[in-house]
């Protein structure tokens, strides 16, 4: 029976924060508005500074087996009903999002949702790495609470 390992979930987050980074940087390149563009390329920044958080808690779980075959079918489910969104499919469909933004309004609800898709993924990561590992995933979770609050006073 195979075996999903914890770093295989953490490389998934890795993806993700290349999402959301390219993301944020295509929407700040296309905005007209200076606060947009501030913004957005600062998010930018800072989801590249979580994919290194991410990348050195990869090699920190490496071989930990998380669960079966089977069980990551089930939770592969969970995922896919929980988390609808372009930034899950990777930085190209990201991409491809953010050339379809036609006013900034929209950009900033867009990022809303990736946030709070996000929040929900971590907060299952946190749930399945070490009690020393879930600091820094607390850590990233209160970022992107952040992301998430300044996004909403844009708006």
């Amino acid at each position: 029976m195979a075996f999903l390992r914890a770093a295989d979930i953490v490389e998934m987050a890795m993806e993700l924060e290349k999402s959301g980074e390219a993301f944020y940087r295509a929407v700040a390149l296309g905005s007209e508005s200076p606060q947009v563009q501030t913004v957005f390329a600062d998010l930018a920044e800072q989801e590249a500074k979580h994919y290194a958080i991410f990348a050195k808690l990869s090699k920190a779980v490496r071989n930990k087996p998380l669960m079966s075959t089977d069980e990551w079918d089930e939770y592969l489910m969970y995922l896919q009903a929980t988390i609808q969104s372009a930034f899950f499919e990777g930085v190209d469909k990201a991409l491809a999002v953010a050339e379809e933004v036609t006013d900034e309004k929209e950009a900033v609800r867009m990022a809303m949702n990736f946030e709070k898709e996000t929040l929900l993924f971590f907060h299952d990561l946190r749930d399945i790495v070490s009690a020393a590992d879930q600091e820094v995933i607390k850590q990233v979770i209160a970022e992107e609470k952040r992301h998430l609050r300044r996004l909403a006073r844009i708006l």
